[in-house]
Formats: structure tokens, sequence, C-alpha cells
């Protein structure tokens, strides 16, 4: 048998050597041909070869695709980082990052801004804006300079190989955590809705149940995320008929007192408030750009990926989800002032049609923007059980094993999603500690670590004052995990103080 030739390397702009993406197999020029593994010469156009001639036996097709497997595994039996392959287009890109923040994170903005005014939310909303969107594009930066494309790889490489397991299962924890909130939140838009379109016997948990299996599964087996732009572009499209028909109902007074459905009367001032209330903003607003679970895959997968060019692509998604977001809590907040609720879709009645069509289409924007998360779980998990097992990596590399790995994942999901329907204080809490470590902690420790072991002083990579912002921006994340954590704990027992007061009661009608 030849010998294959050796798989070539691309070189980065460092003189970073990176092995190339995909299978070595496919890059050879004896792959695929009539004598697999012969090692002979196909012949030409105009030649007749016979058994004889050529020195070795005649393949039927059923051997030669036999033979040649053994040879030359398949492609799809087996997926790992190195397999990625730069398919996803700028547009690709963009609309997956639409799609994997929008959705979850346009709904509670508005609740947040009950105790900040318009000013100070604007404010803060373009702040964190900012910080998501440049620690995404530091993740770029890191692996270029460290040479390795994942979180578990660049801490072994730039932090030390024992602990290199802390950012997969942070990765793990949140995109859990979130997972499980994306299907709460499909379980109760899509129930809460169908009623006003004559369904009546679906209940929560059969919408759960239903959607989990079909398109949730096939959708979260897949591993390439540029086969997921069609969807995320429908979930994109429900987020903005979502803005459009807040317009419209804030404009026609439907829900102000002596509308169609007797709201409350418009807030008034609320110009600059700021105080304690405020930390219920921060978090939902440190979290609403989260999607660096997948920051490594997204620039990976993205084509002819540069730092400079795949952070244009990111900032332009951030502007627009920016604008996204700052119209549904202006707007959310102008139409129900302090009575917005934690998803502003609630507050509309059950009998607005146009409200109806926006749950429902949020409900499947939540579901097609769950498969996004589910990647970054799975690749978590699977870099969990790569370093406490290692001996069975290749075991982790089957596709059948993967398979069957979502589908464990996302069952657990769901039964807890069916059983539990008030999970808001474990989600919170994720959310401010996990998802402020993956978004603003983690990303910059790695550049700053990453910068120190491979840049020198005076390297044009490696500036003093970008270091400085890098650590203060990785230290307000720190903040914000604690702020976060004691927002989501006070309000959770502000908000259950009521109902435990009520029960005392009904035990002790005589106290």
């Amino acid at each position: 048998m030849a010998e294959p030739s050796e798989t070539p390397k691309s070189l980065s702009r460092r003189g970073t050597a990176y092995a190339s993406l995909g299978q070595d197999s496919r890059l050879q020029d004896s792959y695929g041909s009539l004598e697999a593994g012969s090692g002979g010469a196909t012949p030409s156009r105009g030649e007749h070869s016979t058994p004889k001639a050529a020195g070795a036996r005649m393949l039927t097709r059923r051997q030669t695709f036999a033979e040649g497997e053994q040879d030359y595994p398949s492609k799809f039996s087996t997926w790992t980082i190195e397999q990625d392959e730069d398919t996803m287009t700028g547009a690709s890109l963009v609309v997956n990052l639409l799609a994997d923040v929008s959705p979850a994170g346009v709904l509670p903005l508005a609740y947040g801004m009950s105790g900040t005014g318009y000013i100070p939310a604007v404010v803060l909303l373009m702040l964190f804006a900012c910080g998501a969107g440049y620690s995404m594009y530091l993740i770029s930066r890191t692996i270029e300079i460290s040479g390795v494309k994942s979180y578990d790889r660049i801490w072994e490489r730039c932090v030390g190989e024992r602990s290199k397991w802390i950012p997969s299962l942070v990765l793990c924890i949140v995109c859990f955590g979130n997972a499980l909130a994306y299907v709460c939140m499909v379980g109760d838009l899509i129930s809460m809705c169908l009623p006003g379109f004559g369904i009546s016997f679906l209940s929560r948990s059969s919408c759960i149940a239903i959607l989990a299996v079909f398109p949730l599964l096939p959708l979260c087996m897949l591993k390439d995320l540029s086969a997921l732009a069609p969807t995320s572009f429908l979930a994109l499209l429900a987020v903005f008929w979502m803005i459009v028909m807040m317009i419209i109902r804030y404009v026609d007074g439907s829900y102000l007192p002596g509308g169609q459905y007797h709201g409350f009367p418009a807030p008034r001032g609320h110009v600059g408030n700021m105080g304690f209330s405020t930390l219920i903003l921060v978090d939902n607003l440190a979290v609403a750009f989260l999607c660096h679970y997948n920051g490594p895959k997204y620039y990976r997968e993205y084509k002819n990926h540069r730092p400079v060019r795949f952070g244009s692509r990111v900032l332009g998604a951030f502007s627009l989800v920016s604008t996204l977001f700052a119209t549904s809590m202006l707007l959310g907040y102008a139409t129900f002032g302090q009575h917005a609720e934690g998803v502003i879709l609630n507050n509309y009645d059950n009998s607005d049609m146009l409200a109806n069509i926006a749950r429902l289409g949020m409900g499947f924007a939540n579901v097609f923007s769950t498969p996004l998360m589910f990647s970054g779980l799975r690749e978590g998990v699977l870099a969990v059980l790569s370093h406490f097992a290692p001996e069975q990596e290749e075991l982790y590399s089957q596709v059948w094993f993967q398979n069957t790995l979502s589908a464990a994942l996302l069952s657990l999901v769901a039964v807890i999603a069916i059983i539990v329907t008030d999970a808001s204080i474990v989600i919170g809490l994720v959310g401010a500690i996990c998802g402020s470590a993956i978004i603003y902690v983690i990303p910059c420790f790695l550049f700053d670590a990453a910068t120190s072991k491979f840049l020198g002083q005076g390297d044009d990579l490696h500036h003093p004052l970008e270091i400085y912002l890098v650590r203060g921006i990785g230290l307000t994340g720190v903040f914000v995990m604690i702020a976060g954590s004691v927002a989501t704990c006070a309000f959770e027992a502000l908000r259950l103080l009521p109902r435990a007061s009520d029960l005392w009661l009904q035990e002790c009608p005589l106290a």
C-alpha cells in the first residue's frame, strides 16, 4: 500500500502551525480509487486495464466500498474539533449569533427597568453589549495566539493541564441551565397561546414532550452550526414580529385605561432612577448577550477566519441585537410600567391575537435557538469526559455516542422542565455565576494568560493599556457574578414571601 502523503499545514500570520481541518484521508490522491488499498494508479481516459495487466484483482462495487471504508473511514462516523470545517459564511454567522442571543435575552429586560430609569437602562445596555462583544473578539485572538481551538485546550496550554476541566465544567453548567430555561419558556409560551387558536387539549407538559422529540432532537444532534442558519433565521423573524407587535400595541393604546384590554396608566417620569433594584437589570443584561459558550466553535467554522473579520461580524450582530433589546425594553416598560413581568409577553392579554402570534413565534424561536446552546453543552460534556477518562477518547469521537449523549441530555432537560414548573432561582443563579464567568471572566483570563506566555513586551499584539482593559472587564465580571447572585436570591425571596404569608395564614387562621 502506498504511504499516505503528509497532511499539509496552514500557517497563521504569526507563523503558528495548525492541523488542517477535516480528515487526512480526504486530502489523499488515492481516496476513492477503484483499487482501494492496492497502490495502483487509476487508468487514464482511453486506457483499458484488466486484472492481469494491472496486477491486481478487480473489485466489485460492494468490495470496493467495504475495503475503502476500512482504509479510509467515513468522515461521518466520527466527529472531533479537528474535523470542524470553516463552512459558515459571514451572513450565517451573524444570523446564528442573533438567534443565539435575542430570543431569550429580549424577554425579561422591561421587568429589569422597574427600578432603573430610561437613561441609565440604555447606558447599561450599551456597556454590557460592548463588554460582551469585545470578549467574543478576545476569544478569536486567544485562539490565534495559543494555536488551539477550544476553551479546555487553551487553558491547558496557557494555564496548566491539571485544571483544564474548569472552563469545560462552567460551560456544561451554564449551557444546561440555559437549555432548561429555554425549554421551560417554550412550554410556557406555546401552551399559553394555543387556546387562542382553538387548541385547548395540549398542556404545557405535552408541548414540551412533543417538541423535544421533534424538532429539537434531530436539531440538537447536528454538529455543524452553519446547518442551523435557516432555523436561526426563522427565530430572528419571530423576534422581529414581537417587536412589531409591541410597537402596534403601544401606539394604539390597547393596554391603557379605557383601551381594548383595559391596562394600566402609562408610567410618568422614571428618567434617571437608580437604586438597589437596578441589580435586576444588571443581572438580566449580564447574561442577555450570552453566546460565548460557542465562541471557539463560531470562530473555527467561520470561513477564512481572522480575528479582525470575525470581530467585524460580531460588531454587526451585537449592534443589531442591542437595537432589538433597547426597543423591547423601552416599549415594554412604557406600556406596562411597574407591572412589567419577567417574560414581557405574559403581560399581554390571552385574547390578543397579535400577542398570541408573537407567543407562538417566540416559543418556536427558543426551540430553534436551543440547538445552538446544545452544541456548547455537548462539546463541554465531551471535554469533561475526555479529561477524567482519557482512555475512552476514541469512543467519545464516535458520532453514535455523541448522538446518544445528546438524546440523553435533552431527555433530562425535558423531564426536569416538565416536573419543575418554576426553576427561576436555579436558572437565575446559574446565569449570574456561570453565565458571567463564561462571558467576561474566562475569555479575559485566558487572553491575559496567552499574551503573557506567548507574546513579549513591545509585541504589536501585546499593548499594556489593553491588558489593563481586559483585566478590568474580568474583574467587573467577578463583581457581576456576586451582585447578580445577591440580587437573584433577594428578589426571589421577596417574590416568594407573599406566598409564604398566605400559606401561613391559611394554616393558622386565628393568628
